[in-house]
């Protein structure tokens, strides 16, 4: 139980106190009014009068009722086609008022603190007792806040989990069979349950020659094979970054690696030192980050497609769910140990990280010592539970503004899941308290707290299967609040091109927090210092990455994201993936007091720019959405398009209709964005605004298909996907990329042109849908 902060909302005055009051004070004027008989209406006479005035009232109520009923049946009985029904209500919309209650309920710190140190007293991984107790405490505190309903959703997945009795080893051996060097396999004698091993990687023990591949992308291993470095068979030592670590397993597997052994360079996580003094926040030599190396990330992978509810039927993963070689993390410490006589050429200079040793690419050591590398890890089905809190709309009950976060982790996670973990609670504390003062948004809006995130976000994945055709045409939009304070040097924005503009406009409503920046909007604050690239005047806003939680939202059903975070300067340290450290145990609060957020302003201002976006989002009567927002995307389609030219030609591939649709649906973007922009909102009934409503929630789930990618059946979204080489880096046209690789390598041109097809019929459906053109053409 949270110990101090404002947990009872209501200490300000809102303006539905002040509504109280004044009725109040009618009720009690009233009250007091006289009861005096008029002496008049006293006696027989009186009585004569009071009859009269009755039968008077009698008439006149007949006479209004039938010029009423004759009126209305002019109105609504006959009318031609080109009639509307008048305009008799007052439309709910955003209320700038309300903004501003919200956020000064968002103001204590000791609020934030309250959180993280309640998250952070045990190690939450996912399936376990302290993760469901942590989960079921939630419920019952989110229980005493004005929610309409709270419910447990509960899946029963496959989970992996390190060895505990038979822990996992990268052992090197001299010739003799001496071991040289052994890696550790706890570093904590206070969590037992922490132990370094990549989730999902396969118990198998083999041995070989090392051989460094630098960061294990496509291209490094191209270029081992260049200067003729044979990896089959051998055990391939990666530095974690650049892409994501299932796919350096991937690639590995590809090259015929028989193992990767994973550690983080201090030339990334340490701003190259080799040592450091102190505890700082640069990641210490003995500390080893924990990833999970799955490639298809479809949920479940025992219910492939659908949702993983008790009584469904279990099938066999498919072949492609789990790597086949086994993987294995260790401390930088360790590495340079393992790495340090390595034999073969020197690697190239951009290879080099930061250990205080000769980087060798291999293969082997100089006098044929051996890498024995033995993973023991299992795998169990498990039963999860998310938490989803609803807070029902008034006008547009199914339509849904859905916020969520983590709350599982392999660590204490103090900033990846708590920093998260604490906004959602903050926002979920300071929305209900409006419900309880009278307030109900336009639309519902929903409170998740997902679990087996860590695992390849499992736990929001079932979710959105289970619910998939309430989302499809219900969902609006989807915020990802996952280690939202991962740095203190400015506020950053990942997210879908439609949501664009609303967060700039949530962030120029809030005041900067840095003392150098004080005058200054967040927006303005964040344009300074992440500039756009093209336009010096806006800030720059990135792709959503492929593996978090609004994953399953944009890729799989196309609701557009947006993922929130304060962060550290990317442009200083570039080859930085995340906050050093992540998955590791020194993610804790006092590492997050002390190097990142010791007042807890940076939770209060993030949490302050989601609430603007979500109140925007679930009370204003025309959904902010930037429809113009697509004409960037298929410019840069059309530019992609333009590299393959020479690949077209061969095979005499005709682009002119695909161009042609590109170019009528910007067309019809820029008529809709128009009309939508002159719209004035008073003049309309609920009729026409959610007649709009449904075309802007609609658009994006005209680029999903139900088969999903060539290779990657998670991602659905034909316009913008994750790369099959990186989970991180998203492609535009993807299906069209995914099918390159079979015209590359059989001439194979048939799923190209598949793909062709599918973009050209979306884009005529996007038409059709903006411009109503299934009802015909106006006369």
């Amino acid at each position: 139980m949270p110990t101090k902060g404002k947990y009872i909302a209501g200490k300000q005055v809102s303006r539905w106190d002040a509504e109280s009051e004044k009725v109040d004070i009618e009720y009690k004027n009233l009250d007091n009014a006289s009861t005096s008989k008029l002496s008049f209406f006293s006696g027989q006479k009186g009585c004569a009068l009071k009859l009269l005035l009755l039968a008077a009232c009698l008439a006149v109520g007949m006479i209004v009722g039938y010029v009423i009923r004759r009126n209305v049946h002019d109105v609504f009985l006959p009318p031609s086609h080109k009639e509307t029904v008048p305009h008799r209500q007052e439309i709910q919309d955003f209320d700038d008022n309300l903004r501003l209650l919200i956020q000064q309920d968002l103001n204590d710190a000791n609020n934030f603190d309250d959180h993280i140190r309640k998250k952070t007293e045990f190690v939450h991984l996912s399936g376990v007792g302290y993760t469901n107790r942590f989960i079921k405490y939630v419920r019952e505190m989110w229980g005493t806040f004005r929610f309409d309903s709270i419910d447990l959703r509960k899946y029963g997945v496959t989970l992996s989990y390190p060895n505990y009795t038979n822990p996992n080893s990268v052992v090197l051996r001299a010739p003799n069979s001496t071991v040289i060097m052994e890696t550790h396999s706890n570093m904590s004698n206070v969590h037992p349950e922490y132990m370094p091993f990549n989730a999902f990687s396969p118990a198998l023990a083999v041995k070989g020659k090392l051989v460094y591949a630098n960061y294990g992308t496509k291209e490094d291993f191209e270029e081992l094979n260049l200067v003729h470095i044979n990896v089959t068979g051998k055990i391939v030592i990666v530095k974690y970054g650049k892409i994501h670590a299932a796919n350096k397993v991937r690639h590995a597997q590809d090259n015929k690696a028989a193992g990767v052994i994973f550690y983080s360079d201090p030339v990334d996580f340490a701003h190259n030192q080799s040592s450091l003094a102190g505890h700082t926040w640069w990641l210490p030599g003995w500390a080893v980050q924990l990833y999970h190396v799955r490639h298809n990330l479809i949920g479940d992978p025992l219910t492939p497609g659908y949702s993983a509810i008790n009584g469904v039927y279990r099938t066999q993963p498919s072949v492609d769910c789990y790597p086949k070689i086994p993987a294995q993390p260790i401390s930088y410490n360790d590495a340079a140990e393992l790495m340090r006589d390595m034999g073969g050429p020197i690697a190239p200079n951009k290879w080099f990280g930061g250990l205080n040793i000769t980087y060798r690419l291999g293969p082997g050591h100089q006098d044929d010592r051996t890498v024995e590398l033995t993973v023991n890890n299992k795998n169990d089905k498990r039963n999860i539970s998310n938490l989803i809190a609803v807070i029902e709309g008034k006008y547009e009950k199914d339509k849904y503004v859905i916020v969520g976060a983590h709350v599982d982790s392999w660590t204490k996670g103090a900033v990846d899941a708590g920093s998260g973990y604490a906004v959602i609670w903050e926002l979920a504390r300071a929305f209900t308290s409006k419900v309880e003062k009278g307030w109900r948004p336009r639309r519902s809006i929903l409170f998740a707290l997902w679990d087996a995130t860590k695992y390849g976000h499992i736990g929001s994945f079932e979710w959105v299967q289970e619910y998939e055709k309430q989302l499809l045409t219900g969902a609006v939009a989807y915020i990802n609040l996952d280690a939202v304070i991962r740095g203190n040097y400015s506020f950053s924005a990942e997210a879908s091109p439609l949501l664009y503009s609303l967060i700039k406009t949530a962030a120029s409503q809030v005041p900067c927090v840095d003392p150098d920046y004080h005058d200054m909007s967040v927006l303005q604050m964040w344009t300074r210092k992440f500039p756009d690239l093209t336009n010096s005047s806006q800030p720059r806003i990135f792709p959503l990455e492929g593996d978090s939680d609004h994953s399953p939202f944009y890729y799989y059903l196309g609701v557009p994201a947006f993922s929130p975070a304060y962060t550290f300067n990317v442009k200083l340290y570039k080859n930085l993936p995340t906050y050093p450290a992540y998955s590791t145990l020194e993610d804790t609060i006092d590492y997050l007091q002390v190097f990142i957020d010791p007042k807890m302003e940076l939770h209060e201002t993030v949490s302050k720019v989601v609430s603007d976006v979500l109140l925007r989002l679930a009370d204003s009567a025309i959904i902010p959405f930037d429809i113009q927002s697509y004409i960037g995307i298929f410019e840069n389609g059309k530019k992609y398009l333009q590299t393959l030219k020479s690949v077209f030609l061969v095979a005499n591939v005709n682009l002119d209709t695909l161009v042609s649709r590109i170019d009528d649906f910007i067309k019809t973007i820029n008529t809709f964005s128009s009309n939508i922009t002159n719209i004035d909102v008073s003049k309309l009934n609920e009729y026409d605004i959610q007649h709009l409503n449904h075309k802007l929630i609609q658009v994006p789930r005209v680029f999903i298909t139900d088969k999903g990618l060539p290779g990657q059946p998670q991602y659905r979204n034909i316009l913008i996907s994750p790369l099959p080489e990186d989970l991180n880096t998203p492609q535009v046209f993807p299906g069209i990329a995914a099918a390159l690789k079979d015209v590359l390598s059989d001439q194979n041109w048939l799923p190209m042109k598949q793909q062709i097809s599918y973009i050209i019929i979306a884009l005529q459906q996007a038409t059709d849908l903006l411009s109503d053109r299934i009802l015909g053409e106006s006369l």
